[in-house]
This record gives C-alpha cells, sequence and structure tokens, in this order.
C-alpha cells in the first residue's frame, strides 16, 4: 500500500519548506511521488521540490476537491499506476478543503491501495489570536482534520502565541477523545 500524507495549512505558513525537509529524508532505494495544488495557474513549488527518486505532479488552479475534482482523481490514478511510489504526500492549496480530499482519498476504488497517515496540519502560532484566521472557514476545516499539528515559524512566535497553541492542542486532544 502506498504510505499517503496530506499536509495541509493556511496560506504562507510553510508547506512547501516542510515538505521540502521531508524529502531531504527520503532513503535511496525508495521511490516517493508529490501531487500539489496551486490555486493560480502556475506555481513555483513544482521547482522547489525536484528530488532525485521522487516524482513531482502539479495540478494548478483551484482546489483539488472543488474545481479540480476530476483532474486530481486523474492525476492520482496515473501515479498509483505509472509511478508506483512507495509514499505519496499530497499538498492542496492553502484555500483548499482538506477534509473534501480526505473524503476523496477513502473511497472505495483507493481502500486497498493508499495507507492515509494522519493529516499533518501546519500553524502559524502568531495566527491563532487574530480572529480573520480563527473564523475562517477553511482554517477551521485545516485544524478539523489534523493528525498532527506542526507549529511552524515558531521562532516568531511570542509567547502569547504559544499559550494560544497549547490552548488549540488541549482542545482538539479533548475533541478527539469524545
Amino acid at each position: 500500500m502506498i504510505q499517503t500524507h496530506v499536509i495541509t495549512g493556511f496560506l504562507g505558513v510553510g508547506k512547501t519548506t516542510t515538505l521540502q525537509h521531508l524529502l531531504r529524508q527520503k532513503p535511496d532505494h525508495e521511490k516517493w511521488a508529490v501531487l500539489l495544488n496551486e490555486f493560480g495557474k502556475t506555481g513555483l513549488d513544482a521547482v522547489l521540490l525536484e528530488n532525485d527518486g521522487v516524482v513531482v505532479t502539479q495540478i494548478p488552479g483551484g482546489c483539488l476537491c472543488c474545481a479540480a475534482e476530476l483532474p486530481f482523481q486523474i492525476t492520482l490514478n496515473k501515479i498509483i499506476r505509472f509511478e508506483k511510489p512507495l509514499r505519496l504526500f499530497i499538498e492542496p492549496s492553502g484555500l483548499g478543503h482538506p477534509d473534501k480530499i480526505i473524503e476523496l482519498l477513502q473511497q472505495d476504488q483507493y481502500k486497498e491501495i493508499l495507507s492515509i497517515k494522519p493529516v499533518l496540519t501546519l500553524v502559524d502560532m502568531r495566527h491563532l489570536s487574530i480572529d480573520k484566521y480563527r473564523q475562517h472557514d477553511i482554517y477551521q476545516r485545516q485544524l478539523a482534520v489534523a493528525g498532527v499539528f506542526i507549529a511552524n515559524k515558531s521562532e516568531l512566535a511570542k509567547s502569547e502565541n504559544v499559550a494560544d497553541f497549547e490552548v488549540l492542542l488541549q482542545q482538539y486532544q479533548r475533541h478527539q477523545k469524545s
């Protein structure tokens, strides 16, 4: 089965940088794939992620689960059939709906093919106290699907930002237990 990781987070949180770090950990004998979604028509992320033994495929224009649902499924199927990676990373746009992407990955045709790992949700701790982020529907959806929270850009955070992140973790831990 293909180990499948969705990496989500709001615009500018550092998803591509985190993905670059993960790709540097790839063992030489393994084949990995990355499926990127850029909201605009062109994106530079694919160039930034070029790496030996890693197939990088980009789907521009619109959310993977909305405007680009069919191209996403076609591209995913091509990666599965022709590339046969051991590990697949999916990085939706910061404006994407990660819950819908997870639903697509859990469809019957993928149950015996994809092993979906906990969603990595990157959070800029400085945004946690700003209403325009916390109240944004997409931001809420990203937090709701998190299997693992990653506090990115923590070197820029203040002590109150760290406290906000700890509260977030406690809220989601309580939510997952119920």
